[in-house]
């Protein structure tokens, strides 16, 4: 199965997340892999959230399907490098890489409606990948519930629905870091899912939120071993 993780932005925790839930799948036993089709702000060939990943997985890291040194929106980075990028093309990557496993989790790059080309964002990429899931990151900071509500219901006009919310909290708090969960529920109706904290993928904080948040998107996380 396919599921996307989109971001209410850029920066709220996208990596962090997918690389929490890749630990908790592989730990259950089940083949998964993250892929990033767009990577920006990128050092090297596969950039360092391929890498992280990589380690999430414990497994090899695997290519982004472009990369992009100069740290601006993939589609300025494109532009610039005079590269042209087929919203097909990541797509037959993205079902390649999914036919041999579990899971695969694609972590877009930016927000749900950043522009991965000149005339083509995020969403459309979402709608071509047609996911098993959507699990739309937001940081647990101020703004959020905002945020949240906005990205969801321009989602939904733009036929991306969100299968679920995860908050991740941020690298300072503030004032509302600790509420904007129960607050999301009161005022938008969003039932947010799992809260991540500020800790290794491998930490039980950590991985308890991916487990929640796994069995939220209909992941199972039951390992059947065939009899023999």
């Amino acid at each position: 199965m396919i599921v996307v993780v989109v971001g209410t932005g850029t920066d709220v925790g996208k990596t962090h997340v997918t690389c929490a839930l890749l630990r908790a799948a592989v730990d259950a036993g089940l083949a998964a892999r993250g892929w990033k089709p767009l990577a920006s702000g990128a050092r090297g060939p596969f950039g360092d959230d391929a890498l992280a990943h990589a380690e999430a997985a414990r497994a090899a890291p695997i290519a982004p399907g472009h990369v992009f040194e100069p740290p601006v929106s993939p589609h300025l980075a494109a532009r610039a490098a005079g590269v042209d990028v087929s919203i097909p093309a990541l797509v037959d990557r993205a079902r390649a890489l999914a036919g041999s496993l579990d899971l695969l989790l694609v972590e877009t790059a930016g927000g749900l409606f950043s522009p991965v080309t000149d005339a083509h964002a995020n969403d459309e990429l979402v709608r071509a990948l047609a996911p098993t899931a959507v699990l739309l990151v937001a940081p647990d900071r101020l703004g959020v519930l905002h945020d949240v509500a906005a990205t969801r219901l321009a989602g939904r006009a733009r036929q991306v629905e969100v299968s679920a919310t995860v908050l991740s909290a941020p690298p300072a708090p503030d004032a509302s870091t600790g509420t904007n969960a129960a607050e999301l529920a009161s005022s938008a109706g969003v039932d947010v899912v799992a809260v991540f904290p500020r800790a290794a993928p491998v930490r039980p904080t950590s991985l308890a939120a991916a487990q929640a948040t796994l069995a939220a998107l209909g992941v199972s996380l039951i390992h059947t071993i065939p009899n023999i």
